[in-house]
């Protein structure tokens, strides 16, 4: 029977288009509303959500406007589980036990960043660049102190395996797109190509010197890769130049990893940068930078004990997208734990497992402030006496990625669960990558964000 478009079906068939596309619109509307206002959803809630959402981006029809869109509320949902679990309020905590322990956990070991002196005298130092090969010879000494060790050096690893490529700008209502800073002189006519640098390579042991164009695309290279968008790669170069001067301007060398054979990227964006670097009251700042944080940084102070106007804690709002570091797994054995923590410190543990590791109090941004190790809330670490804080237990005696963590024993294994990657003080690699691709930021909103107060010149 052949089949007749009469005026009925015509209504009905439009009835249907009309009731799909406002459907469309209806998600395309409220992913973008939970993006703009960064809701926190209840776990019943979030959970349906996510089931709607699931059923949308299985339709062929999504444009990829609104597939992009619900894949970072997708990630939304997930940040919103995890803050469901009110792990970083600011109360004293102890270790409770679990009933379970993940199975597919892993154990990153680290190296602690070296609390030394280094001193040359009258020696003459080979080294060996990407360009050059540089004979040189220093009369100067050298000093690190435990408050200026900035660079963990498990920081010091390339990025740009870890980094992945990413489409779209989604434009956060809490982040300006647009940027005024009279104070700024971003032409001033300087280049790191007139200048010469020397720097302790914590990758090789040896000190370098060489022109302070190679020596920064080489560090800049050897902290995040190629990878990352050109915005990133500028700030990190700024920072960089400006971390090195500002050791330089106190005597002293400063501690970088150089990697050679830095591609046609990193190069140009050092060119458009070149010679710049960051001041506060006119001086070069400690421009101390991390892997990646907990969502927020930590202020000087809270690290070091060192009080920074220009390095306060601030929001990096995109880094627990970071699925790398935020909420990474690690797991030892009591025997593990034993030994990592009677060979660095003067403690001898009891067989009262559950009492070896407590938290006492948290600093900003959730951070781990005070521990206690089987009650002692002191030791002798490295053979210095110290207090037991999280930066000394993550730098000296456990090989955690962040002083952001959650403990737990259960079945003769303590696991860890780690938010963000290194002191958390200063620039956020991996959070700025994101404000780069999420929220468009330029080099000099990037580092004006992340360093409070400076001057670009």
């Amino acid at each position: 029977m052949k089949k007749v478009f009469t005026l009925k079906r015509v209504i009905i068939l439009l009835c249907l288009v009309l009731v799909y596309t406002a459907a469309l619109n209806y998600i395309r509307v409220l992913a973008s509303s939970t993006v703009l206002n960064d809701i926190t959803f209840d776990s019943d809630s979030a959970s349906a959500l996510s089931d709607e959402v699931d059923e949308e981006i299985e339709t062929e029809s999504l444009t990829e406007e609104v597939a992009e869109v619900a894949k970072y509320y997708d990630s939304q949902i997930q940040k919103a589980a995890i803050d469901s679990y009110e792990i970083f309020a600011p109360v004293t905590t102890e270790v409770t036990a679990v009933t379970t322990v993940s199975e597919t956990t892993e154990v990153v070991t680290t190296t602690a960043p070296p609390e030394t002196s280094a001193t040359t005298a009258g020696t003459t130092v080979q080294t060996t660049t990407a360009a050059t090969t540089t004979t040189v010879t220093t009369t100067t000494e050298a000093t690190t102190t435990e408050e200026d060790v900035e660079v963990d050096e498990d920081e010091d690893v390339d990025i740009e395996d870890e980094a992945e490529e990413s489409s779209g700008n989604l434009l956060l209502s809490s982040v300006s797109s647009t940027s005024s800073y009279s104070s700024d002189n971003l032409n001033n006519g300087k280049s790191y190509k007139n200048e010469t640098l020397t720097i302790y390579d914590s990758s090789s042991g040896r000190y370098v010197t060489d022109n302070a164009f190679d020596i920064v695309c080489q560090v800049t290279y050897a902290e995040i890769g190629a990878s990352m968008e050109e915005e990133t790669i500028k700030a990190q170069a700024v920072a960089v130049y400006t971390y090195i001067k500002y050791y330089e301007a106190k005597g002293e060398y400063a501690s970088v990893s150089l990697k050679s054979n830095v591609p046609d990227k990193i190069i140009e964006c050092v060119e458009a940068v070149d010679g710049l670097a960051m001041y506060y009251d006119g001086e070069y700042i400690l421009a101390s930078f991390c892997a990646a944080t907990a969502g927020v940084t930590c202020s000087s102070a809270n690290v070091w004990g060192g009080e920074r106007a220009y390095l306060q804690s601030v929001v990096s709002e995109f880094d627990f997208l970071d699925t790398d570091n935020y909420g990474r797994v690690t797991t030892y054995t009591v025997e593990e734990l034993r030994k990592k923590i009677e060979s660095k410190t003067n403690i001898t543990l009891s067989d009262n497992y559950e009492n070896w590791i407590q938290i006492l109090s948290y600093t900003d941004g959730g951070y781990v402030g005070n521990i206690a190790i089987d009650g002692h809330t002191t030791a002798t670490v490295s053979g210095t006496e110290r207090t037991l804080t999280a930066y000394v237990f993550r730098t000296y005696i456990l090989s955690i990625r962040s002083t952001c963590f959650t403990v737990s024993y259960s079945n003769g294994v303590f696991t860890f669960v780690t938010y963000g990657y290194g002191h958390g003080v200063g620039l956020s690699q991996e959070g700025a990558n994101l404000y780069a691709i999420y929220a468009g930021y330029t080099f000099d909103q990037i580092l004006h964000h992340y360093y409070t107060g400076i001057t670009i010149a």
